[in-house]
């Protein structure tokens, strides 16, 4: 296997591409439209624009890559603003069909894209086996009575709004919804949670779950370091993210940091 690492923010690509190089798996790193952070330019990356879609399958090709694998977020732009190459020209109406859909099914597409190709695509976790989430309590903290009921609530409006393809990851505290995810990511969303409850209590939990009928290489639902303390500056008790179905990225850290805040961390199981 070559692999293909297609890099957008966050820390998971970086974790991806040091485990290639831990386990020896020869990889081409792509920086994807610009999205990944300073760290790439230790590793002499591949940088295209989204549209170039031409050079990036050209280069996959080149450099002998049968597999690809998409690790961390992409802002999605102005489709009118992204210049495509004479591949992507070809590709173009397809595109633009699928940016008018959500997430799930914009990077499905893509996928699709990928396979009729000739390559293979892969989930991170297939690299990092270790950040999948599994089932129970992982921190100090457990969830209380209000809190388990919070949790079902939030599971309950997660499913509701799983056919529109809207977002992975909602808020919700002592049975009322503050927030739900949407293009702003779950940052922002805990961000608006914090100016919301500046002097309340602590209490209520970050619920984040795939969608019904999700293409679970692409885009699993994923907590870490960042998540816990941005959950802890919007003064929620805890963190819930599906077993099996969602990522928790640098898991030592952020078990960790939910430690330091009293927070705590479960992984559910797939039945609500």
């Amino acid at each position: 296997m070559k692999l293909a690492i297609l890099a957008g923010g966050g820390s998971l690509p970086r974790q991806v591409t040091e485990a290639c190089l831990r386990d020896d798996i020869p990889f081409l790193l792509v920086n994807l439209g610009g999205a990944a952070g300073e760290w790439i330019a230790d590793y002499d990356p591949l940088t295209v624009s989204l549209g170039q879609v031409g050079k990036l399958l050209e280069a996959m090709t080149a450099h002998s890559c049968d597999t690809v694998t998409m690790a961390g977020p992409i802002a999605r732009p102005q489709l009118s603003r992204v210049r495509f190459d004479w591949q992507g020209a070809k590709v173009l109406p397809r595109v633009a069909k699928l940016f008018r859909q959500g997430d799930d099914a914009l990077l499905s597409g893509i996928a699709q894209i990928f396979e009729e190709h000739g390559f293979r695509v892969v989930g991170p976790d297939m690299i990092l086996g270790d950040i999948v989430a599994r089932a129970g309590l992982m921190t100090v903290a457990a969830p209380d009575e209000t809190a388990m009921l919070d949790i079902a609530r939030a599971r309950e409006i997660l499913h509701a709004l799983s056919p529109h393809d809207v977002g992975q990851g909602v808020v919700v505290a002592n049975g009322v919804c503050l927030a739900v995810e949407a293009a702003e990511g779950t940052a922002m969303m805990l961000h608006r949670v914090a100016d919301l409850r500046r002097d309340e209590e602590r209490s209520g939990v970050l619920v984040k779950l795939p969608k019904r009928g999700q293409d679970r290489r692409i885009d699993l639902p994923a907590v870490g370091p960042d998540t816990a303390t941005a959950a802890e500056l919007a003064h929620l008790a805890g963190i819930a993210v599906e077993a099996e179905g969602g990522l928790v990225i640098d898991g030592r850290e952020t078990t960790r940091r939910c430690d330091a805040a009293g927070l705590f961390l479960i992984g559910l199981d797939g039945n609500p």
